[in-house]
């Protein structure tokens, strides 16, 4: 919560009149315990009652002298998440000799090997199956592994 820049000290005076307020109803209250007189010490004791009532709700109320109002806080937006990049990956399933021509590190003959292989053993279930091609060792697949899909 901000509080309120007070370089003149109003509050530091406030609490003094609320202070001096209270010594008032006990000196004015103490008068009239000794002497009961309907007159101007009761109407002294219930002046001085509503000074004090008075500057402690000023004081000490939910938005008192020198503090800033409380601030709401706005309900949360409903952001959506961003659509996924889209999957440029060449599937190694579906993709033409052609295509995987287009991969880096491999040619013409590692593009057949691939398309021969698939036709002969089925499908690749994963990149790691790639290892069933003469000619690419896991470290080949590996450097493959970001640029296609099965």
């Amino acid at each position: 919560m901000n509080r309120v820049q007070n370089p003149l000290g109003v509050r530091a005076v406030v609490h003094l009149a609320t202070g001096l307020a209270v010594a008032a109803v006990a000196f004015a209250f103490g008068r009239w315990l000794r002497d009961p007189e309907p007159g101007g010490t009761l109407i002294v004791l219930l002046l001085a009652v509503g000074i004090v009532v008075l500057a402690a709700r000023r004081l000490y109320g939910p938005v008192g002298l020198g503090r800033a109002p409380a601030a709401t806080t706005p309900a949360p937006a409903v952001v959506e998440p961003p659509p996924p990049p889209p999957d440029d990956r060449l599937d190694l399933n579906h993709a033409s000799a052609a295509e995987l021509q287009r991969l880096p590190g491999i040619g013409p003959v590692g593009a057949g090997r691939i398309v021969e292989e698939r036709e002969a053993g089925g499908p690749y279930r994963s990149v790691g199956d790639l290892v069933r091609v003469a000619g690419f060792g896991p470290s080949r697949v590996r450097g493959l592994g970001g640029r296609v899909k099965v």
